[in-house]
């Protein structure tokens, strides 16, 4: 009986993260070698995200590399525009946080193979700019993607969601992970008839912080394509929550109960 549930309490030690050592031949040496106890506490906390990113880019093809510089910045002045004089965006969209960032232009060559002289040729240039748009409002991510369309912005890459302020999250997943190492310390040492000592190590890990994303296959999308799709999207906009995980692992010395 008691074998059995020794090898029960180890089992649940080994599931729980849990590592002893008592530094000695047997356990009856425990009297004179102090052993440690090795412990892993780990957090999962969830929050709802405040923010979204929707990134869009205009791109262009000519033959002419100025040709399709010039239409792309139209594009991207047109749709920054659009967003800064729409005045059902001004709570949701701010002009003094940055909330619109145009990434650098990019212009490159566009190649095709000539079967006759076997090389490959210039047939063309593309030009490309991103934009990323912080919004506030998820129900006006809708509205931001027909302004898109409007300037002339053909590419939808993804809408991303986090916390403007994710500080206290992380930070209560810190804490809910020493909380979850120190009740474990407490419960095995309790089970097995010794006492928590001082704390020999403590080995923090890297967080996890999950972002939920809205994931669009990145393509060329005619106006009509996106205009006919994103006016009546405004329910689906509506994303998971964001997960936060962390743990810590703690070693701390063991201390034999004293027998009467």
């Amino acid at each position: 009986m008691f074998r059995s549930k020794t090898s029960s309490i180890i089992t649940e030690m080994l599931l729980a993260g849990v590592f002893i050592c008592t530094g000695a031949s047997s356990y009856a040496d425990c009297d004179e070698k102090q052993g440690t106890i090795s412990i892993q506490g780990y957090s999962s906390v969830k929050a709802q995200p405040d923010v979204a990113y929707v990134r869009v880019a205009a791109t262009v093809q000519s033959e002419s590399a100025e040709t399709a510089r010039k239409a792309v910045e139209k594009s991207v002045s047109a749709f920054i525009d659009g967003l800064k004089k729409d005045s059902s965006l001004k709570d949701s969209i701010r002009k003094d946080d940055g909330s619109i960032k145009a990434e650098s232009i990019s212009v490159n060559p566009d190649y095709v193979y000539d079967s006759k002289t076997s090389e490959r040729r210039v047939s063309g240039y593309s030009a490309s700019r991103t934009v990323v748009v912080k919004i506030r409002n998820f129900e006006q991510i809708s509205k931001v993607l027909d302004i898109a369309v409007a300037s002339g912005i053909n590419n939808i890459y993804d809408i991303s969601y986090e916390l403007e302020n994710p500080a206290p999250v992380m930070e209560k997943a810190r804490l809910d992970a020493v909380a979850d190492a120190a009740s474990k310390a407490r419960q095995i040492t309790g089970a097995l008839g010794v006492r928590l000592g001082t704390i020999v190590s403590i080995s923090y890990n890297t967080p996890s912080y999950g972002a939920s994303h809205d994931y669009v296959q990145p393509r060329m999308m005619s106006k009509g394509m996106m205009m006919s799709n994103s006016a009546a999207d405004s329910a689906v906009y509506s994303p998971d929550k964001l997960v936060f995980t962390d743990n810590v692992s703690v070693v701390y010395n063991l201390e034999q109960t004293k027998k009467n």
